[in-house]
């Protein structure tokens, strides 16, 4: 029996993913620079986070996939660890992963519809040999919106590696119609970025309906963050008894200038210095 060639996908759409995958990545790596340098940061229960990432401490970060636009830029001002993160295998998540590389990520491909088991396995190696930080989106690629899935839980259970969880919003955003609402934010902007209460154990040998517990956990603190940064710009609560600073980061150098409330500058060297509340 002869087998049919393989039908060509439609100049259209081939053209349209060359463009999607080379110019693309290219334009949103441009974007979110800009936009993260033309804007001040309002950086919220951070500096415990901030902490483990400047001494290099190995970690894995949770971030809804509706606020994935400007954390790789966060990872690449403030420099320092090697980082690995999860995409799907779809064309987005291609799309997903030049991007990221140009930041500097690794990418392991797969997702909890295919090639998941792998690209856990492609991370544990990574942060076994080489030390690396691992970032993933525990409600991607396809939703539930703001639902942790079991993924990140095993993760944590497996490396021993605390979860840290990570969300931010604007004063000016676009929310997409898409399954996650997922925001866009403009230029000139003001940003606040909330760090989780706590860091997130889960012991080797939990049972699964502790790690039922630790994914709840996980996704109440979560989409907590993701309310408190919208409410915070809606006017409806304030920092009053909040651990903040404002951050400004230089348009040309990318060197970042931290200020405390009361107007006093700090550096990266003075959090190293104070002591650790994590």
């Amino acid at each position: 029996m002869i087998e049919e060639p393989a039908k060509k996908k439609p100049l259209k759409k081939r053209v349209r993913n060359w463009l999607l995958l080379n110019l693309a990545p290219v334009l949103m790596w441009l974007y979110t620079q800009f936009v993260g340098r033309t804007s001040r940061w309002v950086v919220i229960n951070n500096e415990q986070h901030l902490r483990m990432f400047h001494q290099g401490q190995p970690y894995i970060a949770a971030v809804w996939h509706n606020r994935s636009l400007m954390m790789p830029f966060v990872y690449q001002i403030e420099g320092g660890k090697k980082v690995i993160g999860m995409v799907s295998r779809s064309i987005d998540g291609q799309l997903m992963s030049r991007i990221l590389k140009l930041f500097g990520f690794e990418c392991a491909l797969g997702s909890s519809t295919r090639g998941g088991k792998e690209a856990l396995e492609e991370m544990l190696k990574a942060q076994r040999t080489e030390g690396f930080a691992l970032v993933i989106t525990p409600d991607g690629p396809l939703g539930p919106k703001e639902v942790v899935k079991p993924g990140v839980i095993k993760l944590a259970k497996e490396t021993g590696l605390p979860i840290v969880s990570i969300s931010y919003y604007a004063k000016k955003v676009y929310r997409f119609k898409s399954w996650d609402r997922f925001v866009m934010v403009w230029p000139f902007n003001t940003i606040a970025g909330i760090g989780s209460n706590e860091r997130i154990y889960v012991p080797a040998d939990a049972t699964m309906e502790q790690m039922e517990q630790y994914r709840q956990k996980l996704e109440t603190e979560m989409r907590r963050m993701n309310k408190f940064v919208e409410d915070y710009f809606a006017g409806k609560v304030t920092l009053e008894g909040q651990s903040y600073f404002y951050s400004k980061i230089g348009f040309f150098s990318g060197i970042t200038h931290w200020t405390r409330p009361d107007g006093t500058r700090f550096s990266k060297e003075d959090l190293l210095k104070s002591k650790d509340e994590g």
